[in-house]
């Protein structure tokens, strides 16, 4: 089997090298341009370009899809498999593969449908999510389902951990499904329209913690956001990210940060928020107290916001 592979992120390259793996399967990948990544910026390949060129695997980065298409029809492809590539398919590449065009996508369709499907499922404190494998058509994440795969949701684990887990399932389920895929019988589920749900990007003053609202939300939020875009608040004129992040019972003014161990507990509009994590611009992760200690003593209280 002659595969297109189409993906970006790390979601993406763990679902590549299993299937590099599987007798008998031949690959071509497509991924991003390079850009600048990173706090330093550096332009630097995405992490299935770095995999596919570490491996000798044939590897394409245009610009502009158009730019690949002599090369890929040549390549004459059975399947085309994109995950998380980030760009939206022509009709011709769409149309290009003998078998049929299909999507790993990171969530159970037709809920989350976009390019935020993981961010999007931790917002809404949602239980469980899952991968789903759907042959590709003219809408987004539109297409018939193939089959899905459910993952409980672990209230600890935020969007970096959510994506490992949901590429190791979407991995296990491509090879499973990858005989099935040019047999004339594929069972095909169309979606119900009336529960589709759109995961966009997050703007960019998303992670910005309010604590005017429910302890429970900002939770919520910094889970989402972590480790991109990021959770972040103010102390003063320092800005600070935030990381793992838990609700309690509590109350205490709007904002305000005591220490209690290593962690602050800052007041809510319902509830306090447990954070036990912050990184000062330019700086490490460390505990809110480590933080106090370094910048005023053993301040037993500070405002944030």
């Amino acid at each position: 089997m002659r595969i297109l592979f189409m993906g970006t992120p790390e979601y993406a390259r763990v679902i590549l090298e299993r299937l590099v793996a599987v007798p008998g399967v031949t690959m071509r990948v497509v991924s991003q341009p390079d850009r600048p990544r990173g706090r330093g910026r550096r332009v630097l390949p995405s992490p299935v370009s770095a995999w596919a060129l570490s491996r000798g695997i044939p590897l394409d980065r245009p610009q502009h899809l158009g730019e690949g298409r002599a090369l890929w029809q040549a390549f004459d492809p059975d399947v085309v498999l994109t995950a998380a590539f980030g760009r939206i398919l022509p009709a011709w590449l769409l149309d290009m593969a003998r078998c049929g065009p299909f999507n790993l996508h990171a969530s159970l369709l037709p809920r989350w449908r976009g390019p935020n499907p993981i961010g999007w499922s931790l917002w809404a404190g949602d239980a469980v999510t899952g991968v789903t494998l759907l042959r590709m058509t003219a809408g987004v994440d539109a297409g018939p389902v193939v089959a899905a795969r459910a993952l409980e949701i672990d209230p600890r684990w935020d969007a970096g951990r959510l994506t490992e887990h949901l590429a190791e399932l979407a991995a296990d389920l491509a090879v499973e499904s990858l005989p099935l895929l040019c047999r004339p019988d594929l069972p095909l589920t169309p979606q119900p329209e009336a529960d589709a749900t759109y995961a966009p990007k997050f703007p960019p003053d998303f992670g910005r913690l309010d604590f005017s609202g429910p302890a429970e939300r900002e939770a919520r939020r910094v889970r989402a956001a972590t480790p991109e875009p990021g959770a972040y608040t103010a102390w003063g004129e320092l800005r600070l990210k935030v990381a793992e992040a838990t609700a309690e019972p509590g109350v205490l003014p709007l904002g305000e940060a005591r220490l209690d161990g290593a962690d602050w507990v800052v007041g809510c509009g319902t509830g306090v928020l447990r954070v036990k994590r912050v990184q000062p611009a330019g700086g490490r992760w460390m505990t809110p107290a480590e933080l106090v200690r370094g910048r005023a003593g053993e301040k037993a209280q500070v405002k944030l916001g």
